[in-house]
């Protein structure tokens, strides 16, 4: 891989992606909707809206990649319950779009797109680790996003001849995740009430739910090694292959507080689609892409709250 292009460079996970090529010594550009974001790779971003076809051709004919990591879209679960017209347009529309500019333009690049474990939906307790070949069965409008989204890339992909790499992240978490997220909303919650910014308490939805989360640097990594050693047409899951429960999680931040902390039913944070348990089999990536999670949970949460006490001590948290 000597030159990519990464569509939502100014996202968590997009961010963490331009940090490892930088390290690797990648030379890529980014692509994203406002400048807002890492200060340190603006000068390689591009400005433009995922469904501004004429736009995005002219970044890639400009310079033209041999990969392309298509991040960009809407990525919260629970916003996507409020505005389901603006998801499908971002997340299905803004795919076609993108292929387009890159049958356009690039029409030799690999194309690394980013779906979800969430279009499996809701898997039996007998059929997990769920893998690639389970149906797809999304019981929510970000998951039914992604579905289409896969349908969409897979009939472009072959109408076009275009190269394509599928992966399914399961959840994911570190540093600069934004709230909406489970570790993140914890974190930034323990974080306030530590800085006497919020009362001592808590508040959260299912905590019995069991989740597959992997540490964000090693997720993009395993972007990486999809962009390098993935089978054109192959999908594959990104994921721990170990399940973590949500109450877990929050005990781990609780603990690490520096003062008291109480907790409370929140029946705002119940999603109406919530599964008890989801592992997905990552037997495909280690195979395939030699590719496996590294950090520790334990270290996941521990620089998540750290990051969050950052950021509420420079008074950067709108809503906790």
């Amino acid at each position: 891989m000597s030159r990519a292009l990464i569509t939502g460079i100014g996202g968590f996970a997009g961010q963490h992606l331009a940090a490892a090529l930088a390290q690797q010594g990648t030379a890529f550009a980014g692509y994203t909707l406002s400048s807002e974001g890492n200060a340190e790779f603006d000068h390689v971003s591009a400005y433009g809206d995922i469904n501004d076809v004429d736009r995005m051709t002219e970044v890639l004919a400009k310079d033209p990649p041999d990969v392309v990591f298509h991040l960009a879209g809407v990525a919260a679960t629970g916003a996507a319950w409020d505005d389901r017209r603006r998801v499908f347009e971002v997340n299905v529309l803004g795919t076609s779009s993108c292929l387009a500019a890159v049958a356009a333009a690039a029409p030799g690049a690999r194309v690394v797109l980013v779906s979800s474990g969430l279009v499996y939906g809701h898997v039996d307790a007998g059929l997990l680790p769920v893998d690639e070949s389970h149906p797809r069965s999304p019981r929510s409008p970000y998951a039914a996003s992604k579905t289409c989204a896969e349908i969409v890339a897979t009939e472009f992909c072959q109408s076009h001849d275009l190269d394509l790499v599928t992966v399914r992240p399961f959840n994911f978490a570190g540093p600069g995740q934004g709230l909406g997220f489970v570790a993140a909303d914890f974190a930034c919650q323990v974080a306030q009430i530590e800085a006497g910014v919020t009362p001592p308490t808590i508040k959260v939805g299912n905590l019995e739910a069991e989740r597959d989360f992997t540490d964000v640097r090693d997720f993009v990594q395993g972007l990486v090694a999809a962009a390098k050693r993935g089978q054109s047409g192959t999908t594959y899951n990104l994921c721990n292959a170990r399940p973590v429960a949500i109450r877990s999680v929050l005990d781990s931040l609780v603990a690490a507080a520096t003062v008291a902390v109480a907790v409370e039913s929140d029946p705002k944070r119940m999603r109406p689609s919530d599964v008890p348990r989801f592992i997905g089999d990552n037997t495909r990536a280690a195979t395939d892409l030699g590719w496996r999670p590294r950090i520790p949970f334990e270290q996941t949460l521990a620089d998540t709250l750290n990051w969050w006490r950052e950021r509420v001590a420079q008074n950067q948290v709108v809503d906790g």
